[in-house]
């Protein structure tokens, strides 16, 4: 799945933009082959890393700005002494593996780049 960052450039006021598609600009990076068990406490903030470009995996380090690209900010009501959080970044169930990092096109993926 290729994510596209759609740019608006105006040539002059009276002109209408012109639209340059940059393709993979917002594409996640594979931070990791699998996922990465946490302790996941109830009522704290956490904001798991969507870009794949942090250095403290699963979570944030604002490493993504400038690329188009946020956080995935959430909250528990209970505590998950064992919870698995995406690291190939993508997963279909944000912030937690749902098992694609298992997939060919993942596993075959080269860390640090997007699929």
């Amino acid at each position: 799945m290729t994510s596209l960052l759609v740019k608006a450039v105006r040539q002059s006021r009276a002109q209408l933009p012109v639209i340059r598609v940059v393709r993979g600009f917002c594409s996640p990076l594979v931070a990791a082959k699998a996922p990465m068990q946490v302790e996941l406490k109830a009522d704290k903030k956490y904001s798991w890393c969507s870009c794949g470009r942090s250095k403290k995996q699963p979570f944030c380090d604002g490493s993504h700005k400038g690329s188009g690209m946020s956080p995935h900010r959430f909250r528990l009501e209970e505590e998950i002494p064992e919870a698995f959080l995406c690291c190939c970044k993508q997963t279909s169930t944000p912030p937690f593996c749902d098992g694609t990092h298992a997939t060919e096109k993942v596993q075959s993926a080269e860390i640090g780049k997007p699929l």
